[in-house]
């Protein structure tokens, strides 16, 4: 079977981005651009990954986490974030969270990282 991967970000352009890559790597896609489709994309879809951006509409990237802990719905999770690590350390991450990727990130790194978590 076929494993997918969710994407949540609001900019289209990283949608895009990372679309082509994970398709390129023959995972099914998953599009979001709230933290409110993200969580009605796992509830229905419970994908094998989920890369979701730090800073989203309504809700952002760690409540669409928190809340999905809350479901008993545990999706491998790698967050997107413009911040600076530093303003990253210190900040308390679920054991969902497998990685934080640096915005702008080298889609190697991201390609690299997808498929280390799905094999």
């Amino acid at each position: 079977m076929t494993k997918s991967v969710l994407v949540v970000d609001d900019q289209p352009g990283i949608r895009m981005l990372l679309e082509e890559v994970i398709k390129t790597e023959g995972y099914q896609i998953l599009l979001a651009q709230t933290g409110q489709e993200a969580i009605d994309q796992v509830l229905k879809h419970q994908p094998d990954l989920m890369l979701v951006d730090l800073k989203l509409p309504i809700k952002d990237g760690m409540q669409v986490v928190k809340e999905l802990e809350e479901e008993e719905r545990i999706v491998p999770t790698i967050i997107m974030s413009g911040l600076a690590e530093d303003e990253l350390e210190g900040k308390e991450f679920s054991s969902n969270i497998k990685g934080v990727i640096a915005k702008p990130f080298n889609i190697q790194d991201v390609r690299e990282m997808i498929i280390g978590l799905l094999e």
